[in-house]
């Protein structure tokens, strides 16, 4: 529910009056964090998004337009923060679990070499086992050191296509070279 004073506040605070945006802050304050905590389920998460919120609102005050409820815009800020912040640590973990599979999958080539062939030489062979629309994306991001945007626009694929022959190929090549290590112990 939009306070009478609300607007009052806002243009109090657009004027240069520094306690207008407190009184903002302490009136909406708890909706804010309850929706924050809601939507991480994080005390500190909400505590940083709540603050995140606010100090966005008052850099964006300008753009709040009176004829509208003052406590659903800065929830809006609050609600793009908190997506914006789940997309981030989304991507970040992607990155991490990339990063392990790469890692174990050097570790298995070394571990899977025999006396007669070098862990290049296994991974190589491996490599030419995998048809080449899982060999080549394979190739591309890891000996090449291409990114995952760079791989999908040299082969023409989307990204989404990319990091799913990208997946296929990590496991493919996995299982080729536990077979090959069995094989030769």
């Amino acid at each position: 529910m939009n306070e009478p004073d609300d607007s009052h506040w806002v243009q109090a605070c657009l004027q240069g009056e520094h306690d207008a945006f407190r009184r903002l802050v302490e009136r909406h304050g708890d909706a804010v964090y309850n929706l924050a905590y809601r939507m991480t389920s994080s005390a500190s998460t909400a505590e940083d998004l709540a603050q995140d919120t606010f100090i966005r609102a008052h850099s964006r005050l300008y753009q709040y337009r009176p004829e509208f409820a003052f406590r659903n815009w800065v929830l809006g800020i609050c609600a793009n923060l908190a997506r914006s912040r789940y997309r981030r640590m989304r991507r970040r973990q992607r990155m991490e679990r990339e990063f392990a599979l790469h890692e174990a999958l050097r570790q298995e080539a070394y571990v899977a070499q025999c006396d007669s062939l070098s862990a290049h030489e296994m991974l190589d062979q491996a490599l030419m086992r995998l048809p080449n629309r899982l060999r080549a994306p394979l190739v591309l991001r890891y000996m090449e050191g291409l990114s995952v945007q760079d791989v999908a626009q040299t082969l023409g694929l989307r990204l989404s296509a990319t990091k799913m022959r990208l997946a296929r190929g990590h496991d493919k090549l996995r299982k080729t070279l536990l077979r090959a290590g069995e094989e030769n112990a």
